[in-house]
């Protein structure tokens, strides 16, 4: 498990891993990210945006 967990990292740190962002919310909306997520409403990564 450690070999993998290091790959992995290294992948990330080189750039070759990218997350899957499903959605985005602005942040005054948290509280419907929170409720997509509860609700099993989204796929990959939710992010709140701070702009």
């Amino acid at each position: 498990m450690r070999a993998y967990t290091d790959q992995v990292l290294a992948g990330a740190a080189a750039g070759q891993l990218r997350p899957l962002i499903g959605q985005r919310f602005p942040l005054e909306r948290a509280a419907d990210a929170h409720a997509a997520i509860e609700a099993r409403g989204t796929v990959g990564k939710t992010l709140l945006d701070v702009n």
